[in-house]
């Protein structure tokens, strides 16, 4: 009889490590798998028949891994057997690994006392990028300061000087090693008093003075002349947070002659009223009709007053420009409004609106639900913020990201997203597809003869060539250097052979035009793969047929296409 106690706690452990954020897994001291949940098959995307009859090995998961590029080049076998071999080490350990995918993996791995060992994964995708993001604005910041002419900085509550900029040293005449981190505000008065910048006076009561009036941390506006001669005018502004002081952020302007530096005065203390008085946020309430109750600092975001907010519908606001439907009401799904049905918190929620103006405008919302003792909920109390300006530029990069800066075409990265796109689509409709290996010929004579920038521009023209008069579901892409890959769905052998003959046709009927008025004749070598449903083959695999297909072409003289099936592998 099946011992009930032990299924049932092992059912329960599973559904515990199934409610866990982390992928999980779990193996025995023979490096069989115990356990492990759906957030682990899920980030290392393994399909659901590795798990269907029995549990993996450690060997199998690792091998299905190699086969798939997981551990990058090699024999597949020999990849595996070394994950094997450092698991038996039976190590503690921690690193992070970057999938092909593009996302980051943090594993931690223990060993068991039994001698298994269990492994937790984590998605740190978004931390690895808001952390890189962070050090791109810091240089960016370190950037705009240092190129202002005006000297700036910044002192927190401590009085500790936390940001300064070249100016800032320039202009009071610092020695060069002077400002270090750690430096404080009654550091830099005593200095300039023991010099006499502030005329015949105690250095230590000067010091003195000038502290207690920093920690009343009132706005404040001066001049001061240096002993050079040079007018310093010096403006004071106070940081808050909450209505309580932080720090303060000081400008130094070289006012010595008003007339020539009027407007740099003007851009400098609108550049700092912008700094301190502007903050990308507005606060809001609403009610259990989702409708809000309280708004504060909407204008300057969307454009709209406080008041003109109030009563309306915070669902609307998002939705209204995607559907008509009242996504609140009864019997409605909308995802972007499942969270606030379900009375869940709302942390950092991407949202798309309009301003009064009509402009498009990304906000990043975080809210959480307001329940009355005894547990009924009341509404949502949250903030927004506009991150426009970074959904903007996270757009450019993933654009940036996923095709080549010469031609604009497709990169690997995003051709061979879409080739799986593609392999997943077969499964349903089962429909043969291709792929296309161009490569241009005698290229290296183009960039001997001419130079780079012409070899250059022959790519950009054979790229504009191959992207001409093909269908939109097809996809063009840049495979590196003088090579170029062709995605044709839905396309049978003899099609993509015809496609194939039609590219090579018309690159060799471009020819390139020279400053000379002479002109430089290109031509291609292609080679066809098929991507049949019954193959079952990955995008190596398939590129390796279309690589024997150009390679054919090339030994039966070039500018012709060949079939890469119909080419003997090398391991044949």
């Amino acid at each position: 009889m099946p011992d009930s106690g032990n299924a049932s706690a092992n059912g329960a452990l599973q559904a515990i490590v199934d409610f866990l954020p982390s992928g999980v897994s779990l193996f025995d001291r023979d490096f069989n798998m115990v356990l492990c949940n759906r957030i682990f098959r899920e980030l290392l995307e393994f399909p659901e028949h590795l798990f269907t009859d029995r549990l993996p090995s450690l060997e199998d998961l690792a091998l299905f891994n190699a086969h798939r590029g997981e551990y990058g080049p090699g024999e597949p076998a020999n990849l595996a057997a070394q994950v094997v071999e450092r698991a038996k080490e039976r190590r503690p350990h921690v690193f992070e690994r970057e999938r092909p995918n593009g996302r980051i993996l943090e594993i931690r791995g223990n060993p068991l006392p039994d001698g298994g060992f269990v492994s937790i994964y984590t998605d740190i995708t978004d931390r690895k990028r808001a952390e890189q993001e962070a050090r791109r604005s810091a240089h960016y910041l370190d950037a705009v300061v240092n190129a202002l002419p005006q000297g700036i900085s910044v002192v927190n509550e401590a009085l500790d000087v936390v940001l300064w900029n070249r100016a800032f040293v320039n202009l009071l005449n610092l020695p060069e090693d002077f400002m270090t981190p750690g430096i404080t505000f009654a550091d830099v008065i005593r200095f300039n008093a023991r010099r006499g910048d502030y005329g015949e006076v105690d250095p230590e009561e000067k010091v003195r003075q000038m502290v207690d009036l920093a920690r009343r941390f009132e706005r404040h506006k001066l001049e001061r002349e240096l002993r050079d001669g040079c007018v310093l005018e010096i403006e004071g502004r106070v940081v808050r947070e909450e209505d309580h002081p932080v720090g303060f952020v000081t400008t130094y302007t070289d006012i010595t002659d008003r007339v020539r530096n009027a407007e740099t005065i003007r851009r400098v203390r609108d550049l700092m009223s912008d700094a301190i008085d502007f903050s990308p946020t507005y606060i809001w309430e609403t009610g259990s009709d989702g409708r809000y109750s309280f708004v504060q600092g909407v204008e300057k975001i969307l454009g709209f007053k406080d008041d003109e907010m109030l009563g309306t519908e915070r669902g609307k606001q998002f939705c209204t420009e995607h559907c008509d439907q009242d996504c609140l009401g009864p019997g409605v799904r909308c995802d972007r409004m499942e969270p606030v049905r379900a009375r869940e918190t709302l942390d950092r929620c991407t949202l798309v609106t309009r301003r009064a103006d009509g402009s498009v405008v990304w906000l990043s919302s975080s809210a959480q639900p307001i329940f009355e003792e005894g547990g009924r909920f009341v509404g949502y109390r949250g903030v927004d913020v506009d991150i426009t300006e970074l959904s903007l530029a996270k757009r450019e990069l993933e654009q940036m990201a996923l095709h080549d800066p010469m031609t604009g075409l497709a990169n690997r990265r995003k051709f061979c997203a879409r080739f799986d796109l593609e392999r997943t689509r077969q499964s349903e409709t089962r429909k043969s597809f291709a792929l296309l290996l161009v490569d241009v010929d005698h290229f290296k004579r183009v960039n001997d003869q001419f130079g780079h920038l012409t070899g250059d521009a022959c790519l950009r023209l054979v790229a504009n060539q191959l992207s001409t008069g093909l269908r939109v579901t097809d996809l063009v892409g840049r495979f590196g250097g003088e090579e170029f890959m062709v995605l044709l769905p839905d396309s049978t052998p003899d099609d993509a052979l015809q496609v194939a003959e039609t590219l090579r046709s018309k690159i060799e009927s471009a020819a390139f035009p020279l400053p000379d008025g002479g002109f430089l004749p290109l031509t291609i070598s292609l080679g066809v793969a098929r991507c049949d449903p019954e193959g079952g083959r990955d995008f190596e695999a398939i590129l390796e047929e279309a690589d024997r297909g150009v390679y054919a072409a090339k030994q039966a003289g070039r500018n012709c296409v060949r079939a890469g099936w119909l080419v003997p592998s090398a391991s044949a």
